[in-house]
């Protein structure tokens, strides 16, 4: 793995235990409630059914937005098509396309699910004082939009 740095930031232990625990204890807190829902949904069917309801139609789309390989995307597709969640029809433009949808209660079931989320974010977030939200969520961004391109560079996939 390269090292890479911009700009000299000494990492506190406390520092790395959070930016290590912090990921870990959100995403099993989001598993536990996708997966208590009804449909139950996984964190990756869930991020499939709402980008390809915000417009994300095609297979090879959705895995670059989630770094993910074509079969990995396709299984999840399959997956959530046999559920009556999603569709799938043959593009008219290509023949070998395929233009993704989702269903009624696909889209029924994004919304129970942003609704269940949006309350754990809201109650993660309580204790943080209004004039410093914008703080942190712009440190949270830079943080999205580094570890995202450190990411691409290293040519991970499937994470």
């Amino acid at each position: 793995m390269t090292k890479r740095t911009s700009a000299v930031v000494s990492v506190e232990p406390e520092t790395l235990e959070l930016m290590l625990g912090v990921p870990v204890r959100l995403n099993r807190l989001f598993a536990a409630t996708l997966g208590g829902l009804d449909p139950r949904l996984t964190f990756r069917q869930y991020r499939t059914l709402q980008r390809v309801a915000n417009g994300y139609t095609s297979l090879s789309q959705l895995a670059a937005r989630g770094s993910l390989s074509l079969p990995t995307v396709s299984e999840n597709v399959d997956g959530l098509v046999k559920r009556g969640l999603m569709t799938t029809v043959q593009s008219a433009a290509d023949r070998r396309a395929i233009i993704l949808s989702v269903t009624d209660e696909g889209r029924a079931a994004v919304g129970v699910a942003d609704e269940a989320l949006r309350d754990i974010v809201q109650h993660v977030m309580a204790d943080i004082p209004a004039e410093t939200l914008p703080i942190v969520v712009t440190a949270m961004q830079s943080m999205y939009q580094r570890a995202t391109v450190y990411f691409n560079e290293k040519g991970d996939a499937d994470s």
